[in-house]
This record gives C-alpha cells, sequence and structure tokens, in this order.
C-alpha cells in the first residue's frame, strides 16, 4: 500500500493492492477489516497451526469448499503460504488498534 496526495487541501489516500482481510475504508485514508476474508484466514490458520494439513491440502480443502480469492479463482500455494506466514500482523495502514471496553458489572 502507498500514501498519495491528490491536491494540497485533500487528505492523503491509500491506493495499491490491498492485503487479504483488509479493505478501504469509504474515504480511502485507511485500512478495514474484511470480516469475510477474516474468517477465511482464521480457517487456514486454523487447519495448518492446530490439525497439523499440510499447505497443499489446504489448497484442496479450499477449493473443495468454494472458496475463492478475489479475482473469483482458486487460492494458490503461495496465497495459502502468504495467508500463513504474514498475515498476523496488523498493517500499518491500518491505524492503531481499537480497545475493547471491560464489559465487567459492578
Amino acid at each position: 500500500m502507498r500514501r498519495a496526495t491528490v491536491s494540497a487541501s485533500s487528505p492523503e489516500v491509500l491506493y495499491g493492492e490491498t492485503p487479504y482481510g483488509w479493505r478501504l475504508s469509504r474515504d480511502r485514508s485507511r485500512l478495514v477489516m474484511n470480516g469475510d476474508e477474516q474468517r477465511v484466514l482464521a480457517v487456514v490458520r486454523h487447519m495448518y497451526f492446530a490439525q497439523r494439513v499440510p499447505m497443499r491440502e489446504i489448497v484442496q480443502r479450499l477449493d473443495g469448499m468454494g472458496i475463492v480469492n478475489r479475482r473469483g479463482r482458486s487460492f494458490g500455494l503461495s496465497s495459502v503460504w502468504e495467508m500463513i506466514h504474514h498475515g498476523k500482523e496488523r498493517p500499518a495502514e491500518a491505524g492503531p488498534a481499537k480497545r475493547k471496553r471491560a464489559s465487567g458489572r459492578r
């Protein structure tokens, strides 16, 4: 992702390909989580780390479940590798994480 300023009076906007699991906000100033893609990431990581499924089999399972990438094609081995190894950290363009309020009762 890259930042660009369209004019001197306008705020910076993001452009480029967004990481899987994230999408641009309406004003294109930051990244926000994409819930559907985040669920796919969670399933892939669970298969790999908890169930110890090999990456090639994960590709086959995703294809069997009908889960496709943003372009409507099946995920490849390199895409699954990226999901497992690079999807853990929050992108800098997303801004700081919001803290959840404690819902304790008194």
